[in-house]
């Protein structure tokens, strides 16, 4: 199984050419953050994620998987089916976000394991600052599975954080060790050191957009996240501006470039409402809200099988089991 489940993940990790842009632009009347998925399709869902809700991390033995129970509501993107996000904010304004970058997880030890996917998930639980984030990393531990990710990560108070992972664990940059709030497909570290010689790159580029934002533009934030995410794009499957201090979320996709808007206090977070979805092949502009569904396993399962197809992925029916039927397990907790 963990062969298996490796494979899996080891493909994503493969697929040439491909890279993402995140970045943070405020002041003292602005917090935003901006996305690009620059992927190989723009399809997957929106998905509305309750509180109050009881899991058990989708893991591969020899680890021992996490349990929870979620704190906090959130609205995240999915390619791979719902509670395995790319990244999404959750109700308290902290937003999450990945990039494929060339790394290595902590080695095994005794701590519980989440999937790199589920680690946002988790933290978008569970967690209302970065600093609540980085706390989590002394109980629980991304299982390694080849799938090398780092995380840009902004609360509500302004405060951001890159987290990357190595073997001998969680490396933190934020307040001063993180002067340039963008993060692409190199290592920080190796951002920064290219900023300093004046490589060209999309890291540079957009620390130079965000330095211009502050010096002259009256253009709004969210237009303005828009065209630094229109500068840096290669693919550009998904282009989305989080709105923090509004508690909005602006997006749009490869192929429906109109703007979509998603107002996270328009849902109900009680888990015994049921979970939501919004399919990402919808053509629709403005707020979307009305024409999300209800949570179905037939959309999930197209979904995660769209993004099997997509990326090339073959799986045995034990493992393809387990995914379908992961949502099963996760279950409403009375308040």
């Amino acid at each position: 199984m963990k062969i298996l489940f490796t494979i899996y993940f080891l493909t994503l990790n493969t697929i040439i050419g491909l890279g993402c842009t995140t970045f943070v632009l405020k002041n003292e009347n602005t917090l935003v953050f901006g996305r690009n998925l620059d992927w190989v399709s723009d399809d997957g869902v929106v998905v509305v994620n309750k509180r109050n809700i009881q899991k058990t991390a989708l893991i591969f033995p020899p680890e021992v998987a996490t349990k929870w129970t979620s704190k906090y509501g959130s609205v995240t993107f999915n390619q791979f089916g719902k509670e395995m996000p790319f990244g999404g904010m959750n109700e308290k304004g902290l937003v999450i976000e990945i990039m494929l970058v060339t790394g290595n997880y902590p080695n095994f030890d005794s701590r519980t394991a989440v999937n790199e996917l589920q680690w946002i998930q988790y933290q978008l639980d569970n967690a209302k600052t970065i600093d609540e984030v980085i706390e989590s990393d002394k109980t629980i531990r991304i299982s390694k599975i080849n799938q090398n990710l780092h995380f840009l990560i902004c609360d509500k108070l302004g405060n951001v954080a890159v987290i990357e992972f190595d073997k001998k664990g969680m490396h933190v940059y934020k307040g001063d060790d993180l002067p340039i709030a963008v993060l692409e497909n190199d290592r920080y570290a190796t951002s920064l050191r290219k900023n300093e010689r004046n490589t060209s790159c999309r890291f540079r580029t957009a620390s130079k957009m965000i330095e211009q934002y502050k010096g002259v533009s009256d253009t709004s934030a969210i237009e303005y996240s828009f065209k630094i995410l229109d500068k840096v794009a290669l693919d550009g499957s998904w282009s989305i501006v989080y709105d923090i201090k509004n508690m909005e979320i602006h997006f749009k996709t490869s192929s429906d470039r109109s703007l979509r808007k998603i107002k996270i206090n328009d849902f109900d977070f009680n888990c015994k409402n049921g979970s939501e979805m919004y399919d990402l092949k919808r053509k629709e502009s403005g707020s979307i809200t009305n024409y999300f569904i209800n949570y179905s396993s037939k959309l999930n399962t197209s979904k995660f099988d769209a993004a099997l197809k997509s990326n090339g992925i073959q799986l045995p029916k034990s493992i393809l089991d387990r995914f379908y039927n992961y949502n099963k397990s996760c279950e409403c907790k009375e308040e």
